[in-house]
């Protein structure tokens, strides 16, 4: 894709997350991709079933059909998306636990990281922050040992520089550890000042959502309020070398167009 208007045209890496398609079994996820030309995807359930240990695609008797399929189709399996959260102390156990069996299906398939989340603040915030940074740290640890990365989504209560900095600075010597900014996330809180969030976190962002809003509701790209050519521009002009990845919310917002809508309203940007 090419950066259009004012701005010199640069290529991107392009993707897109299940998400806006997640009632699509594998091959069909596969085709979308390369009607497209799109060479990596990020799962967030497959064929209506977001639970990773529950789509038969990643059973271990089927890893290496899978792993074949996204050879065939020349896409790359990217991110693989989970709930695993670590801000509710009564659910950090369950969670490390479903997050290392994600890093497990993560490695057997293919994908490059896994997804999760800080998520809200629960109880005291100084001691959630932490509690969040340990978790993350734990699994970061443990997928040193798989060759997968744990990206944290810049997502809900974790959206702000003093609670994602304790969490970097705790997880930044390690190579398996990165972050997903999620542009629509730091939206309320940074507006047209999100130069400054990049800035900051620029050296742990290794993945990027792309979506648009207007008035707190979603739209197709380029309808709403987000600046997301300048945007990509800005970050590739800083050296940012990861993909950009459509997660059109389809599967929590039913009544929005289908994914096709949104990937070639996103691909009109950059002609």
């Amino acid at each position: 894709m090419k950066l259009k208007s004012e701005i010199t045209p640069i290529s991107i890496n392009r993707c897109f997350s299940t998400l806006g398609c997640a009632d699509r079994s594998l091959s069909e996820i596969l085709a979308l991709a390369k009607q497209y030309s799109i060479p990596a995807i990020e799962v967030r359930g497959i064929g209506g079933e977001l639970r990773n240990e529950m789509i038969p695609d990643f059973a271990p008797a089927n890893a290496e059909n899978t792993k074949r399929s996204f050879e065939a189709a020349g896409v790359r399996p990217l991110v693989l998306g989970t709930s695993v959260s670590f801000h509710d102390i009564n659910e950090y156990e369950k969670n490390m636990e479903e997050g290392k069996r994600a890093l497990e299906i993560a490695e057997r398939i293919g994908f490059s990281a896994i997804r999760v989340f800080g998520n809200r603040i629960s109880g005291d915030e100084k001691e959630c922050v932490s509690r969040v940074a340990k978790g993350i740290r734990e699994l970061s640890l443990y997928a040193e040992n798989t060759g997968v990365s744990v990206f944290l989504e810049v997502h809900g209560d974790f959206n702000t520089p003093d609670r994602l900095l304790p969490v970097t600075e705790l997880c930044g010597d390690f190579d398996s550890f990165g972050l997903i900014w999620d542009i629509c996330h730091t939206h309320n809180v940074y507006g047209k000042n999100w130069q400054k969030f990049y800035d900051t976190f620029a050296p742990f962002i290794r993945h990027v959502h792309i979506k648009d809003i207007k008035a707190g509701q979603l739209v197709l790209p380029g309808e709403g309020e987000l600046e997301i050519v300048r945007m990509i521009h800005y970050m590739n002009s800083k050296g940012y070398k990861g993909y950009f990845s459509l997660e059109w919310e389809k599967h929590w917002h039913k009544e929005l167009p289908e994914i096709e809508q949104a990937i070639e309203k996103l691909e009109a940007l950059f002609e």
